[in-house]
This record gives C-alpha cells, structure tokens and sequence, in this order.
C-alpha cells in the first residue's frame, strides 16, 4: 500500500515537471513529527511519539496582487509507524488511544507572500487525513482512519534557495472507529527542495 502510494505520488510529482512554469510546484524531502494521543475514557493518560517522514508536496499558485498569491496544495508524509508511549506501549491496554500514524494526507489552501529578498512565506489552511493504529480495548488493535483540521507555515529563502523549511499543527478530532473517542495532535517539521 506504502509502495503504491508512492509510486503514484512519484509519477504524480514529475510530470509536473513540465508544467511548473505555469504554477505548479512540488517537492520532496525529509520530515519529523511528534504523535500525541490521549482518550476521555482515562483521564490524564497521554502517549506520545517521535518519528521520520518522506515528505512529498504538490501544489498550484494562481496569479496574485502585488506580492500576494493564493493557491492549493497537498501534502504527503509517510512515516515510520513509530508506537506512541506513556512509559509502555500505547496499545496494551491502557487507554483506547491512538497507538501509531503511517500516513498522513493534507490538502490545504495556501496564501504566499513575496517578501523583499526574493524569498516566500506561506500560510496554509485545510483538512488532513491520517492512517495508523488504534486501541478499541484490549488486544483489540484496529486500522484507523482519522479526519481533522490542518495549518501549517512555510518558509523559503531567497537568492536561488530552492529549499522550503515548513511547520505543521494537524488536529485529529473523528475517525472510523466508533467505540471510543480519541484524539490526535501532530506537530511536524518538513525540509524539501523544491521544484
């Protein structure tokens, strides 16, 4: 599933390579993110996690005003399937939590500034999409797909940089397993180069 995912995104990414002058970007790299769950079931429970991406980002600016312009953009990062932890492992039974996140999807708006040395800084709203593993009780591990609000920030230097460094809050509020209400919070940190 991982591999397909890629690869589509892969062939995705380059033949956009022929378009980019007409708005299209995109970009590959690195990510980092921390995983945090916790469940009104057990109060005061909370497990976290560190883990690396392959970040993956595609998108379309329109044309702006002055050094303004608005666009669309979607990212992926795909993750080590790091299991998130209080002290022991998320999914023993402890709480109905999130235990681990492969997958994250984003697609959001984006509004970009041109700033005075050439560079871009992009703010950026919309939803994501996570999937992973979630506890609905114990030894009861279950594939779960999550659905939640997306911002992020973005910053690229100027002078030739094709470099872009962003910063990602996805707040996970709903998912597909009804037994028990959970939540998730990533914080990330992406580095790409750009095209």
């Amino acid at each position: 599933m991982k591999l397909a995912i890629l690869a589509a995104a892969s062939a995705l990414l380059l033949g956009q390579s022929a378009a980019a002058q007409d708005g299209f970007y995109y970009g590959i790299g690195l990510g980092l993110t921390r995983t945090s769950t916790v469940s009104p079931v057990v109060p005061g429970y909370e497990a976290d996690a560190t883990d690396v991406s392959l970040a993956l980002t595609a998108g379309y600016r329109f044309a702006g005003t002055a050094a303004l312009s608005y666009g669309i953009e979607g990212n992926l990062d795909v993750l080590g399937g790091a299991t998130m932890s209080d002290g022991a492992d998320a999914c023993t039974g402890s709480s109905p939590s999130w235990c681990s996140v492969d997958t994250v999807l984003r697609l959001r708006g984006t509004l970009t500034n041109q700033l005075a040395n050439g560079g871009e800084l992009t703010w950026s709203l919309g939803a994501v999409m996570v999937k992973g593993i979630s506890e609905n009780g114990p030894g009861n591990n279950l594939d779960t797909t999550g659905r939640g609000l997306s911002v992020g920030l973005g910053w690229q230097p100027g002078g030739g940089m094709p470099v872009r460094v962003d910063v990602n809050y996805d707040a996970i509020r709903d998912d597909n397993q009804p037994a028990y209400e959970r939540d998730l919070d990533l914080f990330g940190l992406r580095v790409s180069y750009m095209f």
